[in-house]
């Protein structure tokens, strides 16, 4: 009997294995036991395998602070991705160096877990549980790692870096924009654009995928810009999640107007408060929805 268990135990095991290799999700809870998703997580997560598989080449996701974007998209997808395929060369971006330096570290504990290696042995850094003789060759710090056995690597550089020499099959820049001073700048706005265009865009070829995640600061932020001069054929795919449901009609979100997209964690009524204090901040970082400064003014007339 006790034998049968046993059995069955590692059998159950090894599903929950198969399934993890191959859907995103199931991976993010596999390497992360007390990740607790929402609904709207879910929903992020199946772009993601979407992204994953090939079928989205480039994906803006907008969503409001702390609602989980960046577990998602700048920790577990770049490790998910190399585990896949230990030759995908990614870069992942930042509005700072030291930003794009802490998702770097995030992604090489995953890789280190035990969980990972358990899904994808093949896919590891340079250290003792690398399976050659070899070792010395591969990079591992905290701007580059490299996967040993294989030509694949994860690049972290601010925005305004250099990425010079370091071609990619996938680009991932998370929050562009640090604050809302930044956001304001015309002069940084300026820099910032022209980067993604002689920068960032140069390090891509034809079969190259780009993600990019923020909230919202300005109407003529990075994104902004993106959506206003470069997306007129829809070849980007968007997913717009706001705080509070309004108006906007979106089919993959199923809250009623006035609903909170994560009320366990961030309250409408809290939500609601920032709002009375920072319509400005509201309707940016929280509605993604950035308005002149004009818009948050009531006039008499």
């Amino acid at each position: 009997m006790v034998d049968r268990l046993r059995d069955l135990a590692r059998a159950k095991y090894e599903l929950k294995k198969r399934i993890a290799r191959n859907d995103f999700l199931s991976f993010t809870k596999f390497t992360k036991e007390d990740y607790k998703e929402n609904w709207h997580h879910k929903l992020l997560a199946n772009k993601l395998q979407d992204f994953s598989d090939g079928k989205i080449k480039k994906l803006l996701v907008f969503m409001p602070p702390q609602h989980g974007k960046s577990e998602l998209t700048s920790r577990r997808l770049p490790a998910y991705l190399l585990g896949k395929n230990p030759n995908s060369k990614i870069i992942g971006c930042s509005y700072s160096s030291d930003l794009s330096t802490s998702f770097n570290r995030d992604v090489q504990r995953i890789i280190d877990s035990d969980s990972y290696s358990d899904l994808f042995p093949d896919t590891c850094l340079n250290d003792k549980k690398a399976k050659t003789d070899n070792k010395s060759n591969y990079l591992r710090n905290a701007d580059i790692f490299q996967i040993v056995g294989f030509d694949g690597y994860y690049k972290s550089v601010g925005v305004g870096g250099s990425l010079t020499g370091t071609p990619a099959d996938i680009g991932i820049i998370d929050d562009p924009v640090k604050d809302y001073i930044e956001a304001s700048s015309v002069t940084y706005r300026e820099r910032a654009w022209d980067w993604f265009n002689s920068v960032f865009l140069t390090r891509l070829h034809n079969d190259s995928q780009i993600l990019i995640t923020q909230t919202r600061w300005h109407q003529d932020d990075l994104s902004g810009r993106i959506l206003e001069r470069i997306n007129k054929d829809n070849s980007w795919e968007v997913i717009t999640l706001e705080a509070i449901k309004d108006k906007i009609h979106n089919e993959a979100d199923p809250r009623n107007e006035g609903e909170a997209l994560w009320e366990s964690r961030h309250s409408k009524n809290r939500i609601l408060e920032i709002k009375e204090s920072s319509p400005k901040t509201f309707n940016a970082l929280y509605q993604q929805s950035p308005k002149p400064d004009e818009s948050s003014l009531i006039f008499n007339n």
